[in-house]
């Protein structure tokens, strides 16, 4: 499982919690400025992404704009119904919120899957186009498992399994209409 865009250890210069999924979800806020967009690393990274697609490299491709990155990732183990370990190659010992590493918003930004057949072409044509501007974050499991995120010293940071993440997912709309108490149902 690969990053395209901003890699990990510069998210936070990039990319913002400002108007997010996360804010308006978990702290009921629509606040803050979104992010300002790189226009070039977009297009290099849009480019990148659909010729691995094109050349047959790439297996999955989901942005992370709304919700950021750990909700391109749950929301790609539960497209293929399958798990996936994600180490996150931060420096854990600078990091003050990890919520900006795993829910900011921003462009530039695509999680893809290749298959391990196609690492070496992948990462070789990577290295070309997008210099810098990618890293390997982790591995897809073979069967349908957790969806397990833990910084690059261990730290568990996400461990949830398919079963909750399909179940919040599919049921998010009821869950919110029922809990509002201005809307019928």
């Amino acid at each position: 499982i690969y990053l395209l865009g901003l890699p990990i250890a510069e998210i936070t210069q990039n990319v913002s919690l400002g108007g997010s999924e996360y804010l308006a979800a978990i702290h009921g806020t629509v606040a803050g400025k979104p992010p300002v967009v790189d226009y070039q690393l977009e297009r290099q990274v849009q480019a990148t992404c659909r010729e691995g697609i094109r050349q047959g490299w790439v297996q999955s491709a989901h942005d992370s704009a709304e919700g950021g990155l750990v909700v391109a990732l749950a929301e790609s183990c539960i497209g293929g119904n399958l798990g996936a370990k994600i180490t996150l190659n931060a420096d854990a010992a600078s990091v003050s919120r990890w919520d900006e590493i795993l829910f900011a918003e921003g462009g530039a930004r695509i999680v893809v899957s290749v298959s391990p057949e196609q690492m070496e072409n992948w990462e070789s044509y990577l290295h070309q186009h997008l210099a810098g501007n990618w890293q390997k974050i982790g591995e897809v499991s073979e069967i349908p498992t957790n969806l397990i995120v833990n910084s690059d010293v261990n730290l568990p940071l996400i461990d949830v399994s398919m079963a909750d993440m399909r179940d919040r997912w599919s049921n998010a709309i009821e869950r919110r209409l029922s809990a509002s108490p201005n809307l019928p149902g």
